[in-house]
């Protein structure tokens, strides 16, 4: 169930929840026009999660839906998408101002291996010269760093799962008001850096014990972000508990529940991520 909050000032142009009426629209002047490539399975609550971060944000926005239309769907729901998201074809000649690209659930894939990578590659292509801003989230920013600077992934011996903080590296209008970031973490792999980084990158938000947490090139024209920020309080729970009915050895994550009874949550990263997404739609000014 999705609850509606105060008035908002974000718009959905297509996707499921406009489809079944939760979330209203309302009119809105100049909105940013943010272009969201959803290529998670739970497509509902990655919408909801999307929607209600960028209304936070205080900022108007229209948001678009895409979705891979080289993606072979496994569910009757395929068709659903098909009908209420976009594919590339269909807004090629558009312009946006943002870009998000989700993670997605084939990190264990070689990319090569995943049926819509040449079209992922192909959206990025079009992308540099008809959006502002890309934010590649979770799988999607190693997609992208390897897409873009050949940066390979590497599997991890245990599943990374938590809320991990970030501390701000070097100046960036993306981490405005923001010397640390605290940005949920669900992942099996890593991102395998060099001793040098590639010329063009840079390091934003870096953590002592795990990979860094948010990397940019081409002046923000390129923004990677190693988990999900967009996360709602309960999302990390629901991922412990499913893996747990599915007999899978898994820890609790870290540095989200309040204590040791995991009932309670710590949502320590709503506000940062607010201010992260509000960053990146003032930045998409002019």
């Amino acid at each position: 169930m999705f609850l509606r909050r105060n008035h908002h000032a974000v718009n959905a142009r297509n996707g499921l929840l406009k489809l079944t009426s939760r979330w209203n629209n309302e009119a809105v002047l100049n909105p940013k026009e943010i272009l969201i490539l959803n290529l998670m399975p739970t497509k509902e609550a990655t919408e909801w999660q999307f929607l209600q971060r960028l209304h936070e944000t205080g900022i108007d926005c229209t948001v678009t839906f895409l979705y891979p239309a080289t993606h072979r769907f496994r569910h009757a729901g395929g068709e659903r998408i098909k009908q209420h998201y976009v594919c590339l074809d269909q807004i090629r000649q558009r312009c946006f101002d943002g870009l998000i690209i989700t993670g997605a659930p084939v990190e264990c894939l070689p990319f090569e291996a995943v049926d819509y990578w040449d079209e992922f590659k192909q959206i990025v292509e079009w992308a540099h010269d008809h959006v502002k801003s890309i934010i590649y989230e979770c799988w999607a920013a190693q997609a992208g760093l390897w897409n873009d600077f050949g940066l390979p992934k590497q599997k991890m011996s245990h599943k990374l799962f938590g809320v991990y903080q970030g501390t701000a590296s070097c100046d960036s209008a993306l981490l405005k008001d923001l010397n640390t970031i605290k940005i949920p973490q669900s992942r099996h792999t890593k991102v395998e850096l060099p001793k040098q980084l590639p010329a063009g990158l840079k390091i934003l938000a870096a953590n002592q014990t795990i990979d860094p947490l948010i990397y940019q090139a081409d002046e923000g024209h390129s923004i990677y972000i190693t988990g999900h920020p967009e996360y709602s309080a309960d999302t990390l729970d629901n991922e412990y508990q499913r893996d747990q009915q599915k007999g899978l050895a898994i820890q609790p994550p870290k540095n989200y529940y309040v204590d040791q009874n995991h009932l309670d949550i710590d949502y320590s990263w709503r506000q940062p991520g607010i201010q992260l997404y509000r960053n990146w739609l003032n930045s998409l000014a002019g």
